[in-house]
């Protein structure tokens, strides 16, 4: 079976999901090609000039990667951004169909290639795989009318996306039900949960945490720690609010903060000016050390603004239960997410967006540290079950295999 990925981008620096993806079908005997742009962006200098002087790359027996599009990367600003996505498409598509395959699987970002979707699927059957439900993050991101006549186009667009792709892989029930309702069959959609390391990743005790030695992180606080993108999609209003009322009632509860992202100079900004003491802000780190990021807190924050379970969902859950640390989820009542967590005990889940029960639930952990371990335990025990990377891989092979009868 001849495979042929689509994807925006491509390296094992930042987009471990689809690099283990890739080589997985791999192993499972398909003959893989990658056919994606250049890397740019949070990545280093270094490794950026590697992946320019090696624009076709064998990364393993099965799976070949070409890079195509343009080598100056993705520009800064959206609109900047927006329209090297569409050139970059364009491209894609151009490649895609002059190479043989027997089936296309299409990654949703950037977000115009699951429209090449529908055009290939003439060709060859295609998986297209929404990890993201564009145009609703724009809209929530852009806080943008949905009323607009271009979020009105693409809306159109995004129903010819599901309705014409041969098949759509979703990361969540509630991501799914939202593809649903925009009329497209739901037998042709499937849920695969995004996958962890479960086999390497495991808790460290506090003692043992070098990097909160090399971070100068007070071992003997109750942390509350966040690990991931400082972005747009976290509410971090909440955050801070509930940091204030802490600070005011209990003196050894802090917030550790590890990532980058767009929101994170204007976050340090508000801590600093707003003299919130009990939230420290590190850098990101690299992900040989994921044990020990998700290790960091007594309790990991698992921050989803509101209204965002139904586009979207952080894969970084797995990867915090895989490291058998129990979870703090800020999301939607009702979700999917809020659903695992209660029946399996594997921490608090909250409906994101009041300060004061965010507060009380820390408050809670910090009086009941004994079910912190039960959590832990349990979330590892579901991630093993749930997250294993080989078991979520076999499904999409599957799925594939079965596009061509």
């Amino acid at each position: 079976m001849k495979i042929t990925f689509i994807t925006g981008h491509l390296c094992k620096e930042r987009h471990a999901l689809l690099n283990e993806l890739a080589l997985d079908l791999g192993e499972y005997g398909a003959e893989i090609t990658v056919l994606t742009g250049f890397p740019s962006r949070r990545i280093t200098e270094e490794v950026r000039r590697y992946y320019l002087n090696n624009p076709v790359e064998r990364i393993a027996d099965n799976v070949v990667v070409r890079r195509v599009g343009s080598r100056k990367g993705e520009g800064k600003g959206l609109l900047g951004r927006m329209i090297k996505y569409v050139f970059l498409t364009r491209k894609l598509y151009k490649e895609a169909k002059k190479t043989d395959t027997d089936v296309y699987y299409l990654y949703s970002s950037p977000p115009f290639l699951g429209y090449i979707g529908c055009k290939l699927s003439k060709i060859a059957p295609t998986l297209y795989n929404a990890q993201d439900l564009f145009p609703d993050t724009l809209v929530h991101m852009r806080n943008i009318n949905k009323g607009n006549p271009l979020i009105a186009w693409l809306k159109h667009k995004e129903k010819q996306v599901y309705n014409k792709n041969t098949q759509i892989v979703t990361i969540s029930a509630d991501m799914k039900e939202t593809i649903v309702k925009t009329g497209c069959n739901s037998k042709k959609i499937e849920v695969i949960y995004n996958w962890a390391d479960t086999q390497n990743l495991h808790h460290i005790d506090k003692r043992e945490n070098k990097l909160m030695d090399e971070l100068g992180i007070d071992k003997n606080q109750f942390i509350v720690s966040y690990a991931g993108d400082i972005g747009l999609f976290q509410g971090w209003d909440i955050i801070l609010e509930a940091a204030k009322i802490l600070k005011e009632k209990m003196q050894d509860i802090h917030f550790v903060l590890i990532g980058s992202g767009s929101y994170k100079e204007q976050l340090i900004k508000r801590v600093e000016q707003e003299e919130i003491s009990n939230i420290h802000i590190f850098p990101l780190q690299p992900a040989s050390r994921l044990s020990e990021v998700y290790s960091v807190g007594d309790i990991e924050l698992v921050p989803i603004e509101k209204g965002i379970t139904r586009m979207a969902l952080p894969s970084k859950t797995g990867v915090i239960m895989s490291c058998g640390s129990p979870v703090l989820a800020l999301v939607d009542e009702g979700s999917e997410i809020e659903n695992i967590i209660k029946a399996h005990r594997l921490g608090i889940a909250i409906e994101h967006g009041s300060a004061k029960k965010l507060s009380e639930a820390i408050l809670y952990c910090y009086g009941h540290r004994s079910e912190l371990n039960e959590w832990g335990e349990n979330a590892k025990e579901f991630a093993v079950e749930n997250y294993s990377r080989k078991k979520q891989t076999k499904k999409y092979y599957d799925i594939l295999k079965k596009l061509l009868g």
